[in-house]
């Protein structure tokens, strides 16, 4: 009776032991499970990492060749408009000089945007510093003043800035 005892026991374990393997084996199936989706999911994450390194040096590129497109025109029109402004033959009239001037600084403006991008890409691909300057706030005043007061004269539009007094003289 002993022996049924002990081998009753050794059944019931040895069904324990087989309930546990099993589980054992679905936790194992379960891990490698995940373990495979985690890899696609690895996979796809280094390939959009690709695809966006490629966009980003396309881009990079674009923004390069455009920038040079661009500022072979733009430094022609500097050029012609300060030589226009400097009217060293005393032919224009002080309306057209101031034009020319206008265009300049317009042009000026247009050559800083396109460098402000340029520098915007590199902050983007980590390559550039940013270091931060005062500005005096009558500088660019008169450069709106400059820049927009022609043009709102010319269609008949009055143009008025103002700075408070509250404001501090650098921006």
């Amino acid at each position: 009776q002993e022996l049924q005892q002990q081998q009753e026991e050794l059944r019931v374990t040895n069904e324990e032991l087989e309930e546990r393997s099993k589980m054992l084996q679905e936790q194992k199936d379960g891990i490698s499970r995940k373990n495979e989706v985690l890899k696609k999911a690895q996979q796809e994450i280094e390939n959009k990492a690709r695809d966006l390194e490629l966009a980003s040096q396309y881009k990079s590129e674009f923004l390069a060749n455009m920038s040079h497109e661009l500022r072979t025109p733009l430094n022609s029109i500097l050029v012609l408009s300060q030589l226009l402004g400097d009217n060293k033959n005393g032919n224009l009239t002080d309306k057209q000089v101031q034009a020319a001037k206008t265009i300049n600084s317009s042009g000026n403006s247009l050559l800083t945007i396109m460098n402000e991008v340029l520098d915007l890409s590199k902050v983007e691909a980590g390559k550039l510093e940013l270091s931060m300057e005062e500005m005096p706030l009558k500088e660019l005043v008169d450069e709106m003043n400059d820049t927009f007061g022609l043009v709102a004269k010319e269609k008949g539009i009055e143009f008025k800035t103002h700075l408070d007094k509250g404001l501090g003289k650098v921006l």
